[in-house]
This record gives C-alpha cells, structure tokens and sequence, in this order.
C-alpha cells in the first residue's frame, strides 16, 4: 500500500520552520534509531504531510526516502518498492529530476536486501551519476554501500569503494560517517579472510571511538554529530572468529542486531573454523612427517628404502584427498549460494503478498487479490519442485524399477499431453510443436509417470533458454529404439560445456532459476527406463537434446 495518495506540490514558496517543526524533525531521527515500527511510521506520516502541505519538496523527499530505507532494514521490500513508485510519480509530476537519485538509491537498497547484488550495483552507480557533486553526504552512503555489494562481486572493488568513503568522511570531517566507514572497510577484511589487515584497520576504528568519547567527556558533543556504532557487534564477532572463539562468534551473529547479511556472517565464520582445524592438521602433519623422515633417514642407514616409497605414495594420497576436499568445498559453496538465492525469492513474494493480503489497513480490487494469490501459488509451486529435485537427488540410485511390471505406453498420446501441459507455462509466446513419424497406435514397454516427468523437465529447459523463436518435441523410431527430440532456438550449449551439463549442480547461466538438478534427475530417470539422454552437437541454431528408449 502507498504510504500517501498522490498530491501535487503547489508552486507557492516553502512556509518557514518553526520549533514545533524541528521538533517534528528530533523526533523522527530518534523514532527512527530506537523507535517501535508502527510509531515511527505513524510519525512519518504527519512530518510527511506537514512537508507537502508547506511546500518544502526537497526536505519532503529525503524524509520519504529515509522512510524507505527504514521500511527496507525492518525487511519489509514491498512497501519500499511501493514508495519508490509513488516518488517517482510525483517526481515526474513536477518535471522535477534533480532529486532522482533518491529514489534510484533506495531501489537500490531493496535490491540489496533481496539479494540482487547485480542489479544493486548498477542502480547505485546510476545514483551517483544523478547526484554530480550536489549531495556529498549521499555520495558517501552509496560508496559504503557498493563496498558491501561488491563483496561477492569484485572484492578488490569493493576495497577501492572502502577507501572512497573513508576519504569522503574525513573530507566532510564528521565523525559518525567516517566511523561507520571505517567499520565497513573492517568488516570487508573480515569476509576476505584478511587477518592483518582487518586487525590494523579495528585498531584505526577503536583509536577513532576512545578520542570521541574523551572529547565527549570533556564537553565537545561535535554539535548533531555522534559515533556510529551500527557494526559494533559485527567488529566483534570478527575480532573472536579471527582469535579462533568460533562459539562465541557465533552466538553474537546469531543473536544480535548485526546490520549485515547474518547468513553471509555465520558462513564467513564457519569458513574460518575449517581453515583453522585445517592448519592444526598441517601442523601436526608437518610433525608427523618430521618423525617420518627421522625414521626414514634411520631406515635408509639400515638398508630399507622401500619405506620411503610408502612415504611417497601416502604423500600423494593426501594431496589426492586434500584435492578432493576443495572441490566439495566449492562445490558445497557454489550450491548455498544457489539455493539461498531459489529459495528466498520465492519466499520473499509470499511472505510480502501474505501480508499484503492478511492486514487490514490495505485496500485491493478483487484483480490484485487474485493477481497476489497466483504470484504466491506460483512461488509455493517453485519451492516445491526444487525440494522435490533435492529429494530425488539424494534418493539416487536406491530408487529402482520394476521392468516386468512395464506397461504398454502409447507414444504420440504422451507426447501431444506433454506439448499441451508446456503451452500452459509458455509465458514467453513461443511456438510450441509436435511432431511424428510413427503410426498412431504406436507404443513401447515403459512406464507413462516416469516418462511424462521426464518429457517435462526437458521441455520446462527449452522454455527457460529460449526467449523467442520455437520449441519442437518430435517421435521416430529404428529397428531397436523410439527417438524423442526437444529442439528449440535458445541459447545453445557450448561444445566444451555439453559433456557437464547431466552433472549435479551444473548451471550454464548463474542467472537463471533453478538449482542445476533438472538434467541430472532425468538421465536418472531415462537410464531407469533402459534408455539414454544426449545433446546432438551438430545442432547450433539451438539445443536439441535425444532421448533413446529401447522399443523392447
């Protein structure tokens, strides 16, 4: 719901601020900082409307878009995406554009908070293109955010926007701003695992903290300015992991307000926990090889040197497992970070049109009920199907068929349903077609269920890789096999690539949905069935993917 019906500001000059007015203003920083949410927004409200109503536009959309920025750390996207709208259209409605990079900012934040690291960069970039050099103080902010953007991004970028804010803060010479800087850049070294460093730059924070608050005890409050101690615990949850009280570090990032990713924070510290217990273990490696090579050197005196190739071998035994053990850490890496992004996408949407739909204070047409109520059966939908491709991956082999209880299924009858079913998820208007060369009653010993789930996640892949043009399911059949082909005019799969594709987790676009197990569960389930899944490779127009079934 938008937080104001749209009013026109009139063109008459501001009304000048009185006490009660500035009180209006204290009392929104503070609302804002230790407030209950519902307060605060209330409060928001009639400052909002004392603004319009005065005509002070500028002071009017900062406040707004500080109301946004609140409603996006108290996790609530919708609303700030409704408000980013609303300043949009009262921006355009005074063909007025100097302030538009308030409102790309804040579009910016509800990327950051959903997770959208790419789209967040560029719309902050966008948003200090719009300010020039009008709103240093903005500038500022927007810096310290690219450096948490860019930490999964581009880290050394993410350094250089660091550095950028600390030398703005100290430029404008305000302590709050240079503070929080300085804890972000801390907090950065943290996550790259840079011990050193991060150490060296707590220690410029804390040097910061202990001169304010000697100033402070001696009467100098630096007028409106104070310390920012928003990062505090997440300074302190890194100083612990760094000294190796992981426990301890853990309960801090589980419990308390921590004003960054807290998930992000837990991995960042279990990371280091396992680099840690993976030094002890070199160490006493180290030592045990000592204690080798002493017995080794004894043995060579005495004759025996077919210990040292047990040794050698052994050595190349570890390697082998360490080797082995980054791979699974990447691996592992590479699918948190998927599945963290598939599932709370969706969940996001039903959590949001949930409470959209459950509170009182929002108004809907019947339209936007049914429209919210579709979004969140589609969401509860895609939950479903990756859980259910998690299940039947760990189900793995165990899960068998019976072939003598086969049945007579008929070819093209599940192959036309199989089209059908598609054009109901066909949101991009592509052509979708069947074709054959088999006679109509045509049918082979297999098992229809198994089949259709089959038929359908190749034909769902098409779909996601093919913004335009045709997918084509097509029957023929040899002397020993039926050939069903799924030919579209998407993307294509690279010559180096196509031989990974029916690996776990293996997605070509990082940007897509799903988790990478489509392809894996259907050469499952096609080698259950007696058959095969391949990619021709001399299709380039697109991908065409052959599943061979024996005939009998």
């Amino acid at each position: 719901m938008l937080l104001f019906p749209f009013v026109a500001f009139s063109r008459e000059a501001p009304q000048p601020f009185t006490k009660h007015h500035r009180q209006f203003y204290r009392d929104f920083l503070r609302l804002y900082n230790n407030g209950p949410e519902d307060q605060f927004c209330h409060h928001a409200d009639s400052f909002l409307t004392f603004l319009r109503d005065s005509n002070y536009t500028t002071e009017y959309f900062k406040i707004k878009t500080n109301l946004g920025f609140f409603l996006v750390n108290h996790e609530h996207p919708l609303r700030a995406m409704n408000l980013v709208l609303e300043m949009n259209r009262e921006q355009l409605a005074l063909a007025d554009t100097t302030l538009a990079y308030l409102v790309t900012g804040l579009r910016a934040d509800i990327y950051k908070i959903t997770h959208n690291t790419l789209r967040a960069d560029s719309c902050y970039r966008a948003a200090l293109r719009q300010v020039g050099q009008r709103d240093p103080k903005f500038t500022l902010l927007t810096h310290m955010s690219l450096t948490e953007v860019n930490l999964a991004l581009d880290p050394q970028a993410a350094l250089r926007w660091a550095d950028t804010a600390i030398a703005e803060s100290e430029q404008l010479n305000n302590i709050e701003f240079h503070s929080a800087a300085l804890a972000i850049k801390s907090y950065l070294y943290f996550m790259l695992g840079m011990r050193q460093e991060f150490f060296e730059q707590y220690q410029r924070y804390t040097d910061l903290k202990a001169d304010y608050l000697r100033r402070k005890a001696a009467g100098d409050t630096f007028g409106y300015r104070s310390f920012n101690e928003r990062y505090e615990n997440v300074l302190r949850v890194a100083q612990l992991a760094f000294d190796g009280q992981f426990a301890q570090a853990i309960r801090i990032a589980s419990t308390a307000q921590v004003n960054v990713d807290r998930q992000m924070l837990r991995f960042r510290i279990n990371g280091l926990e396992g680099e840690y217990q993976k030094e002890q273990a070199h160490r006493h490696l180290v030592w045990g090889f000592i204690a080798i090579t002493a017995l080794y050197v004894f043995v060579y005196i005495m004759g025996r040197r077919r210990l040292w190739l047990k040794i050698k071998k052994r050595e190349r035994e570890l390697e082998v497992a360490q080797q082995q053990a980054d791979a699974a850490n990447r691996m592992k890496a590479a699918f948190i970070r998927s599945m963290s992004h598939e599932i709370r996408t969706p969940l996001n949407a039903i959590t949001g049109f949930s409470q959209i739909l459950c509170s009182p204070s929002y108004e809907l047409s019947q339209a936007e009920k049914d429209d919210m109520k579709h979004r969140i059966t589609t969401s509860s939908e895609a939950i479903t199907i990756i859980i259910n491709e998690l299940l039947e991956l760990a189900a793995g082999e165990s899960v068998t068929l019976d072939r003598s209880s086969l049945l007579p299924v008929g070819i093209n009858d599940l192959c036309a349903k199989a089209i059908e079913r598609a054009r109901q998820r066909n949101t991009k208007q592509l052509q979708l077609s069947f074709t054959t060369t088999l006679p109509p009653d045509f049918s082979i010993p297999s098992n229809s269920e198994t089949l259709t789930q089959i038929l359908d996640k190749v034909i769902d892949n098409a779909l996601k890789f093919t913004d335009q043009g045709s997918v084509t399911l097509h029957a023929q059949s040899t002397a020993t096999h039926v050939l069903l082909s799924v030919t579209d005019t998407g993307v294509g799969i690279p010559l180096d690539r196509q031989a990974d594709i029916f690996d776990n987790f293996v997605k070509l676009d990082d940007y897509k949905e799903g988790v990478g197990l489509g392809l894996t569960i259907c050469r499952r389930l096609v080698k259950m069935l007696g058959g095969n899944i391949t990619v021709d490779s001399t299709y380039t127009t697109g991908s065409r993917f052959v599943i061979q079934l024996p005939v009998k």
